[in-house]
Protein backbone atom coordinates (compact mmCIF):
# COMPACT_ATOMS: atom_id res chain seq x y z
CA UNK A 1 0.00 0.00 0.00
CA UNK A 2 1.50 3.30 -0.99
CA UNK A 3 2.18 6.11 2.12
CA UNK A 4 -0.43 8.84 2.28
CA UNK A 5 1.35 11.89 0.31
CA UNK A 6 2.84 14.56 2.34
CA UNK A 7 1.30 18.27 2.01
CA UNK A 8 4.76 19.54 1.12
CA UNK A 9 3.92 17.85 -2.86
CA UNK A 10 1.14 20.32 -4.88
CA UNK A 11 0.33 23.60 -3.72
CA UNK A 12 1.27 24.88 -0.53
CA UNK A 13 -1.25 24.91 2.54
CA UNK A 14 -1.30 28.81 2.35
CA UNK A 15 -1.47 29.17 -1.37
CA UNK A 16 -4.46 26.85 -1.60
CA UNK A 17 -6.32 28.41 1.17
CA UNK A 18 -5.75 32.40 -0.26
CA UNK A 19 -7.24 31.54 -4.13
CA UNK A 20 -10.25 33.85 -2.78
CA UNK A 21 -12.29 36.03 -4.57
CA UNK A 22 -14.35 39.03 -2.81
CA UNK A 23 -17.66 38.31 -3.42
CA UNK A 24 -19.32 41.75 -3.85
CA UNK A 25 -22.62 42.44 -6.35
CA UNK A 26 -24.27 38.96 -7.19
CA UNK A 27 -23.02 38.01 -10.34
CA UNK A 28 -25.17 38.25 -13.74
CA UNK A 29 -25.14 35.01 -14.02
CA UNK A 30 -27.96 31.67 -13.29
CA UNK A 31 -26.70 28.36 -12.80
CA UNK A 32 -28.14 25.14 -11.59
CA UNK A 33 -26.49 22.71 -8.86
CA UNK A 34 -26.52 19.02 -9.21
CA UNK A 35 -26.31 16.87 -6.05
CA UNK A 36 -27.14 13.90 -4.38
CA UNK A 37 -28.22 15.48 -0.87
CA UNK A 38 -27.89 18.51 1.21
CA UNK A 39 -25.38 18.09 3.80
CA UNK A 40 -26.23 20.50 6.82
CA UNK A 41 -22.56 22.16 6.95
CA UNK A 42 -23.13 22.41 2.76
CA UNK A 43 -26.61 24.62 3.71
CA UNK A 44 -24.43 27.58 4.43
CA UNK A 45 -22.31 27.41 1.49
CA UNK A 46 -25.03 27.30 -0.18
CA UNK A 47 -26.90 29.96 1.01
CA UNK A 48 -23.74 32.09 0.25
CA UNK A 49 -23.87 30.96 -3.41
CA UNK A 50 -27.11 31.98 -3.86
CA UNK A 51 -26.62 35.35 -2.79
CA UNK A 52 -23.66 35.73 -4.98
CA UNK A 53 -25.82 34.92 -8.13
CA UNK A 54 -28.72 36.25 -9.61
CA UNK A 55 -30.08 32.88 -9.43
CA UNK A 56 -29.47 29.18 -8.24
CA UNK A 57 -31.27 26.20 -8.55
CA UNK A 58 -30.39 22.75 -6.79
CA UNK A 59 -31.30 20.04 -7.81
CA UNK A 60 -31.24 16.89 -5.28
CA UNK A 61 -31.07 13.17 -6.15
CA UNK A 62 -32.53 12.40 -2.77
CA UNK A 63 -33.96 14.42 -0.27
CA UNK A 64 -31.60 12.38 2.48
CA UNK A 65 -29.80 8.97 2.01
CA UNK A 66 -31.09 6.38 3.99
CA UNK A 67 -27.82 5.98 6.37
CA UNK A 68 -28.00 9.43 6.99
CA UNK A 69 -29.81 11.06 10.45
CA UNK A 70 -31.05 14.20 10.13
CA UNK A 71 -33.82 16.71 9.43
CA UNK A 72 -33.15 18.19 5.94
CA UNK A 73 -32.74 21.79 6.26
CA UNK A 74 -33.35 23.65 3.03
CA UNK A 75 -33.86 27.24 4.16
CA UNK A 76 -33.08 30.30 1.62
CA UNK A 77 -32.40 27.62 -1.32
CA UNK A 78 -34.31 26.81 -4.40
CA UNK A 79 -34.63 23.34 -4.10
CA UNK A 80 -35.81 20.53 -6.72
CA UNK A 81 -35.39 17.02 -5.92
CA UNK A 82 -35.43 14.83 -9.54
CA UNK A 83 -36.54 11.64 -10.39
CA UNK A 84 -33.85 9.40 -10.03
CA UNK A 85 -32.95 5.46 -9.45
CA UNK A 86 -30.66 4.72 -6.54
CA UNK A 87 -28.55 1.54 -5.76
CA UNK A 88 -26.71 0.26 -2.92
CA UNK A 89 -23.27 -1.08 -3.62
CA UNK A 90 -20.27 -1.76 -1.13
CA UNK A 91 -17.22 0.12 -1.41
CA UNK A 92 -14.53 -2.58 -1.17
CA UNK A 93 -10.66 -0.51 -0.36
CA UNK A 94 -8.22 -3.28 -0.07
CA UNK A 95 -5.65 -1.23 0.95
CA UNK A 96 -7.10 -0.23 3.84
CA UNK A 97 -9.03 -3.21 4.45
CA UNK A 98 -13.09 -2.23 4.91
CA UNK A 99 -15.94 -2.55 2.92
CA UNK A 100 -18.60 0.19 3.15
CA UNK A 101 -21.92 0.61 2.04
CA UNK A 102 -22.62 3.40 -0.54
CA UNK A 103 -25.64 4.45 -2.79
CA UNK A 104 -25.14 5.34 -6.17
CA UNK A 105 -27.76 8.15 -7.64
CA UNK A 106 -29.05 8.21 -11.21
CA UNK A 107 -31.39 10.90 -12.38
CA UNK A 108 -32.83 10.47 -15.21
CA UNK A 109 -34.43 13.46 -16.05
CA UNK A 110 -31.48 15.96 -16.08
CA UNK A 111 -31.77 16.89 -20.20
CA UNK A 112 -35.50 17.75 -18.98
CA UNK A 113 -34.69 20.02 -16.47
CA UNK A 114 -32.32 21.55 -17.44
CA UNK A 115 -33.52 22.44 -21.00
CA UNK A 116 -36.39 24.41 -19.20
CA UNK A 117 -34.19 25.91 -17.15
CA UNK A 118 -31.88 26.75 -19.42
CA UNK A 119 -29.30 27.94 -17.47
CA UNK A 120 -25.76 30.25 -18.10
CA UNK A 121 -23.62 27.80 -16.07
CA UNK A 122 -24.28 23.96 -14.54
CA UNK A 123 -22.01 23.04 -11.91
CA UNK A 124 -22.36 19.02 -11.16
CA UNK A 125 -21.29 17.19 -7.89
CA UNK A 126 -18.94 13.76 -8.74
CA UNK A 127 -17.82 12.23 -11.56
CA UNK A 128 -20.56 9.81 -12.26
CA UNK A 129 -23.78 9.21 -14.03
CA UNK A 130 -25.20 12.83 -12.77
CA UNK A 131 -22.28 14.50 -14.52
CA UNK A 132 -22.26 12.68 -17.18
CA UNK A 133 -25.93 13.74 -18.55
CA UNK A 134 -24.59 16.70 -17.79
CA UNK A 135 -22.11 17.10 -19.45
CA UNK A 136 -24.11 15.86 -22.56
CA UNK A 137 -26.66 18.48 -22.38
CA UNK A 138 -23.53 21.48 -21.57
CA UNK A 139 -22.08 19.86 -25.04
CA UNK A 140 -25.14 20.08 -27.22
CA UNK A 141 -26.55 23.25 -25.73
CA UNK A 142 -23.39 25.20 -25.21
CA UNK A 143 -23.16 25.71 -21.47
CA UNK A 144 -20.33 25.60 -19.09
CA UNK A 145 -20.04 22.86 -16.82
CA UNK A 146 -18.45 23.12 -13.71
CA UNK A 147 -17.45 19.84 -11.83
CA UNK A 148 -17.31 19.78 -7.90
CA UNK A 149 -15.44 17.36 -7.00
CA UNK A 150 -14.37 16.05 -3.57
CA UNK A 151 -12.05 13.29 -3.68
CA UNK A 152 -8.64 12.16 -2.10
CA UNK A 153 -6.12 10.37 -3.85
CA UNK A 154 -6.53 7.63 -0.62
CA UNK A 155 -10.13 7.11 -1.30
CA UNK A 156 -9.75 7.05 -4.78
CA UNK A 157 -7.27 3.71 -4.77
CA UNK A 158 -8.23 0.97 -6.19
CA UNK A 159 -11.44 2.70 -8.43
CA UNK A 160 -10.58 0.41 -11.42
CA UNK A 161 -9.72 1.47 -15.30
CA UNK A 162 -13.05 1.56 -16.55
CA UNK A 163 -14.39 4.62 -13.73
CA UNK A 164 -10.66 6.13 -14.56
CA UNK A 165 -11.53 6.21 -18.27
CA UNK A 166 -15.14 8.26 -17.58
CA UNK A 167 -13.69 10.27 -15.30
CA UNK A 168 -10.90 11.82 -17.81
CA UNK A 169 -13.23 12.08 -20.44
CA UNK A 170 -15.00 14.25 -18.30
CA UNK A 171 -12.40 16.04 -17.26
CA UNK A 172 -11.17 16.99 -21.00
CA UNK A 173 -15.17 18.10 -21.40
CA UNK A 174 -15.28 20.34 -18.17
CA UNK A 175 -14.88 24.60 -18.21
CA UNK A 176 -13.88 24.45 -14.63
CA UNK A 177 -13.20 22.15 -11.75
CA UNK A 178 -13.75 22.79 -8.04
CA UNK A 179 -11.41 20.85 -5.56
CA UNK A 180 -11.67 20.06 -2.12
CA UNK A 181 -8.32 19.75 -0.98
CA UNK A 182 -4.22 19.26 -2.02
CA UNK A 183 -4.98 15.51 -2.39
CA UNK A 184 -7.96 16.14 -4.63
CA UNK A 185 -5.82 18.48 -6.92
CA UNK A 186 -2.96 15.92 -7.22
CA UNK A 187 -5.42 13.29 -8.21
CA UNK A 188 -7.37 15.46 -10.68
CA UNK A 189 -3.69 16.91 -12.29
CA UNK A 190 -3.06 13.12 -12.79
CA UNK A 191 -6.13 12.51 -14.85
CA UNK A 192 -5.24 14.81 -16.96
CA UNK A 193 -6.80 18.40 -15.42
CA UNK A 194 -5.46 21.32 -17.00
CA UNK A 195 -4.45 23.24 -13.63
CA UNK A 196 -5.15 26.62 -14.59
CA UNK A 197 -9.29 25.56 -14.77
CA UNK A 198 -8.68 24.43 -11.32
CA UNK A 199 -10.40 26.08 -7.92
CA UNK A 200 -9.80 25.36 -4.67
CA UNK A 201 -13.67 25.16 -2.89
CA UNK A 202 -12.55 23.39 0.78
CA UNK A 203 -15.44 22.02 3.12
CA UNK A 204 -16.47 24.56 5.73
CA UNK A 205 -17.86 23.86 9.20
CA UNK A 206 -21.62 25.23 9.68
CA UNK A 207 -21.10 28.57 11.53
CA UNK A 208 -24.18 28.42 12.91
CA UNK A 209 -22.41 26.21 15.67
CA UNK A 210 -19.28 27.74 15.81
CA UNK A 211 -18.13 28.39 19.64
CA UNK A 212 -16.27 31.61 18.64
CA UNK A 213 -14.64 32.11 22.08
CA UNK A 214 -15.08 29.01 24.09
CA UNK A 215 -13.69 29.31 28.00
CA UNK A 216 -10.75 27.85 28.78
CA UNK A 217 -10.73 23.67 29.91
CA UNK A 218 -8.93 22.43 33.14
CA UNK A 219 -6.64 20.90 31.64
CA UNK A 220 -5.92 18.38 34.36
CA UNK A 221 -9.66 17.26 34.23
CA UNK A 222 -10.09 16.93 30.14
CA UNK A 223 -6.66 15.79 28.74
CA UNK A 224 -7.27 11.81 28.93
CA UNK A 225 -10.72 12.07 27.79
CA UNK A 226 -11.02 11.90 24.21
CA UNK A 227 -13.90 12.23 21.48
CA UNK A 228 -14.30 10.44 18.89
CA UNK A 229 -17.56 11.93 16.28
CA UNK A 230 -18.73 10.20 13.54
CA UNK A 231 -20.84 7.03 12.00
CA UNK A 232 -19.57 3.80 13.28
CA UNK A 233 -18.58 1.65 10.57
CA UNK A 234 -15.87 -0.33 9.58
CA UNK A 235 -14.36 2.48 7.19
CA UNK A 236 -14.20 5.12 9.99
CA UNK A 237 -11.98 2.94 12.33
CA UNK A 238 -13.67 2.86 15.82
CA UNK A 239 -12.69 -0.87 16.71
CA UNK A 240 -9.30 -0.30 15.81
CA UNK A 241 -9.11 2.77 17.85
CA UNK A 242 -10.77 0.58 20.53
CA UNK A 243 -8.31 -1.92 20.29
CA UNK A 244 -5.25 0.58 20.32
CA UNK A 245 -6.29 2.82 23.07
CA UNK A 246 -6.46 -0.79 24.95
CA UNK A 247 -2.93 -1.74 24.27
CA UNK A 248 -2.02 1.47 25.03
CA UNK A 249 -3.35 1.59 28.19
CA UNK A 250 -2.35 -2.38 29.34
CA UNK A 251 1.61 -1.64 28.21
CA UNK A 252 1.98 2.07 29.53
CA UNK A 253 -0.06 1.71 32.62
CA UNK A 254 -1.90 4.93 31.20
CA UNK A 255 -6.21 5.48 31.71
CA UNK A 256 -8.01 7.19 28.82
CA UNK A 257 -11.51 7.87 28.48
CA UNK A 258 -12.86 7.56 24.87
CA UNK A 259 -16.16 8.76 23.79
CA UNK A 260 -18.42 8.01 20.75
CA UNK A 261 -20.81 10.62 19.05
CA UNK A 262 -22.51 8.96 16.34
CA UNK A 263 -24.12 5.59 15.06
CA UNK A 264 -23.79 2.82 13.03
CA UNK A 265 -23.81 -0.74 12.59
CA UNK A 266 -20.26 -1.43 15.03
CA UNK A 267 -22.41 0.26 17.54
CA UNK A 268 -23.71 -2.44 19.96
CA UNK A 269 -20.27 -3.80 19.28
CA UNK A 270 -19.44 -0.73 21.12
CA UNK A 271 -21.45 -0.74 23.93
CA UNK A 272 -21.23 -4.48 25.01
CA UNK A 273 -17.25 -3.01 25.42
CA UNK A 274 -18.55 -0.01 27.44
CA UNK A 275 -20.68 -2.68 29.07
CA UNK A 276 -17.28 -4.67 30.08
CA UNK A 277 -18.21 -7.67 27.88
CA UNK A 278 -16.38 -9.08 25.00
CA UNK A 279 -16.67 -9.28 21.33
CA UNK A 280 -15.46 -11.38 18.68
CA UNK A 281 -11.70 -10.76 18.08
CA UNK A 282 -11.64 -8.07 21.06
CA UNK A 283 -11.44 -9.36 24.78
CA UNK A 284 -13.07 -7.22 27.70
CA UNK A 285 -11.72 -3.85 27.96
CA UNK A 286 -8.78 -2.92 30.63
CA UNK A 287 -10.43 -1.36 33.26
CA UNK A 288 -8.05 1.94 32.31
CA UNK A 289 -9.84 2.29 29.21
CA UNK A 290 -13.25 3.70 29.43
CA UNK A 291 -15.65 4.16 26.68
CA UNK A 292 -18.94 6.02 26.06
CA UNK A 293 -21.44 5.72 23.46
CA UNK A 294 -23.78 8.90 23.10
CA UNK A 295 -25.12 7.59 19.53
CA UNK A 296 -26.37 10.63 17.36
CA UNK A 297 -26.35 13.73 19.20
CA UNK A 298 -27.65 17.18 17.52
CA UNK A 299 -24.96 19.77 15.96
CA UNK A 300 -25.74 22.43 18.26
CA UNK A 301 -24.66 20.24 21.04
CA UNK A 302 -21.34 19.41 19.69
CA UNK A 303 -19.35 22.41 21.21
CA UNK A 304 -20.55 22.07 24.49
CA UNK A 305 -19.27 18.25 24.69
CA UNK A 306 -15.70 19.54 22.71
CA UNK A 307 -15.53 21.52 26.13
CA UNK A 308 -15.95 18.56 28.27
CA UNK A 309 -12.80 16.55 26.46
CA UNK A 310 -8.72 17.35 25.41
CA UNK A 311 -9.17 16.09 22.29
CA UNK A 312 -11.17 14.74 19.30
CA UNK A 313 -9.30 11.55 18.05
CA UNK A 314 -10.06 10.22 14.01
CA UNK A 315 -9.09 7.02 13.36
CA UNK A 316 -10.58 6.91 10.02
CA UNK A 317 -9.26 4.48 7.45
CA UNK A 318 -10.19 6.38 4.77
CA UNK A 319 -12.25 9.77 4.42
CA UNK A 320 -11.69 12.61 1.27
CA UNK A 321 -12.01 15.29 3.81
CA UNK A 322 -13.52 15.03 7.75
CA UNK A 323 -15.02 17.77 8.68
CA UNK A 324 -15.12 17.00 12.11
CA UNK A 325 -11.71 17.90 11.93
CA UNK A 326 -12.40 21.73 11.06
CA UNK A 327 -15.23 21.70 14.09
CA UNK A 328 -12.96 20.43 16.36
CA UNK A 329 -10.04 22.92 15.68
CA UNK A 330 -12.80 25.82 15.63
CA UNK A 331 -13.54 25.02 18.93
CA UNK A 332 -9.95 24.59 20.37
CA UNK A 333 -9.30 21.13 19.93
CA UNK A 334 -6.18 19.40 19.46
CA UNK A 335 -6.72 16.84 16.48
CA UNK A 336 -5.08 13.13 17.07
CA UNK A 337 -6.25 12.23 13.88
CA UNK A 338 -5.66 9.52 10.80
CA UNK A 339 -3.46 10.23 7.80
CA UNK A 340 -5.95 8.73 5.17
CA UNK A 341 -8.28 11.53 6.13
CA UNK A 342 -7.28 14.78 3.67
CA UNK A 343 -8.31 17.16 6.16
CA UNK A 344 -5.73 15.74 8.75
CA UNK A 345 -3.10 16.14 6.46
CA UNK A 346 -3.88 19.90 5.26
CA UNK A 347 -4.79 21.23 8.79
CA UNK A 348 -2.99 18.97 11.34
CA UNK A 349 0.56 19.99 11.86
CA UNK A 350 2.66 17.72 14.52
CA UNK A 351 3.21 19.32 17.98
CA UNK A 352 1.56 22.73 17.08
CA UNK A 353 -2.59 21.76 16.68
CA UNK A 354 -2.38 18.27 17.03
CA UNK A 355 -0.57 15.13 15.80
CA UNK A 356 -1.04 12.93 12.71
CA UNK A 357 -0.97 9.00 12.90
CA UNK A 358 -1.38 6.09 10.99
CA UNK A 359 -3.88 3.70 11.98
CA UNK A 360 -3.16 0.66 10.27
CA UNK A 361 0.47 0.76 12.20
CA UNK A 362 0.30 -1.73 15.31
CA UNK A 363 1.26 -0.25 18.73
CA UNK A 364 4.76 -1.53 17.94
CA UNK A 365 5.51 0.58 15.55
CA UNK A 366 7.92 3.30 15.03
CA UNK A 367 7.91 6.54 13.17
CA UNK A 368 9.58 9.64 12.81
CA UNK A 369 6.36 11.69 13.12
CA UNK A 370 4.37 13.02 9.83
CA UNK A 371 1.99 10.56 10.10
CA UNK A 372 4.06 7.28 10.44
CA UNK A 373 3.34 7.15 13.98
CA UNK A 374 1.65 5.24 15.50
CA UNK A 375 -1.26 5.94 17.78
CA UNK A 376 0.38 4.84 20.82
CA UNK A 377 3.48 6.90 20.04
CA UNK A 378 0.87 9.65 19.37
CA UNK A 379 -0.88 9.08 22.73
CA UNK A 380 2.23 9.22 24.80
CA UNK A 381 3.47 12.29 23.19
CA UNK A 382 -0.22 14.08 23.78
CA UNK A 383 -0.33 12.32 28.01
CA UNK A 384 3.18 13.68 28.35
CA UNK A 385 2.70 17.41 26.87
CA UNK A 386 2.92 20.14 28.99
CA UNK A 387 -0.49 22.23 30.02
CA UNK A 388 1.11 25.15 28.34
CA UNK A 389 1.77 23.87 25.25
CA UNK A 390 -1.44 22.09 25.37
CA UNK A 391 -3.30 25.70 25.26
CA UNK A 392 -0.92 26.89 22.75
CA UNK A 393 -2.05 24.12 20.31
CA UNK A 394 -5.71 25.34 21.37
CA UNK A 395 -4.97 28.08 20.18
CA UNK A 396 -3.41 27.40 16.76
CA UNK A 397 -5.83 25.07 16.04
CA UNK A 398 -8.23 27.46 15.92
CA UNK A 399 -6.08 29.91 14.19
CA UNK A 400 -5.43 27.35 11.34
CA UNK A 401 -8.96 26.71 10.63
CA UNK A 402 -10.32 30.40 10.31
CA UNK A 403 -10.05 31.02 6.86
CA UNK A 404 -11.97 27.74 6.19
CA UNK A 405 -15.77 29.59 6.33
CA UNK A 406 -18.60 29.07 4.42
CA UNK A 407 -18.17 32.27 2.03
CA UNK A 408 -14.64 30.75 2.05
CA UNK A 409 -15.61 27.96 -0.08
CA UNK A 410 -18.69 29.74 -1.91
CA UNK A 411 -16.04 32.12 -3.18
CA UNK A 412 -13.81 29.34 -4.95
CA UNK A 413 -17.30 28.10 -7.25
CA UNK A 414 -17.53 32.18 -8.05
CA UNK A 415 -13.67 32.17 -8.97
CA UNK A 416 -15.08 29.29 -11.54
CA UNK A 417 -17.67 31.00 -12.44
CA UNK A 418 -16.05 34.00 -13.25
CA UNK A 419 -13.22 31.95 -15.23
CA UNK A 420 -15.75 29.98 -17.12
CA UNK A 421 -17.44 33.33 -18.12
CA UNK A 422 -14.44 35.09 -19.54
CA UNK A 423 -14.07 32.56 -22.08
CA UNK A 424 -17.72 32.65 -23.92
Amino acid sequence: MSSPRDRSQGPSKNSVRMQTSEITSPLKVRAVFLTHYIPLYQVRVLQELTQSLDGLKILLSTPIEPNRQFRPDWSGLDVDVQNTITLRRRWKHRAAGFTDPLFVHVPYDTKRRLKTLSPDVVISHELGARSIAAARYCRRSGTKLILATFMSEHTEQGRGWFRRRVRQRLIRQADAITYNGPSCRDYLIGLGADPSKLFHAPYAADDRHWLLDPPPRDEAAVRRRLICIGQLTDRKGVLQLVRQADQFCRDADERLEITFVGDGPLRSDLEQLARGQSISLQSALDTRLQINVLGNQPASRLPELMQQHGALVAPTLADEWLLVVNEAMHAGMPVIGSVYAQAVTTLVDDDQNGWRYNPLHTSGSSGSGNGDCSLALVLRRYLDAEDQAITGMRRQAQKTVAPYTPARSAAGFIDAIRKVGESS
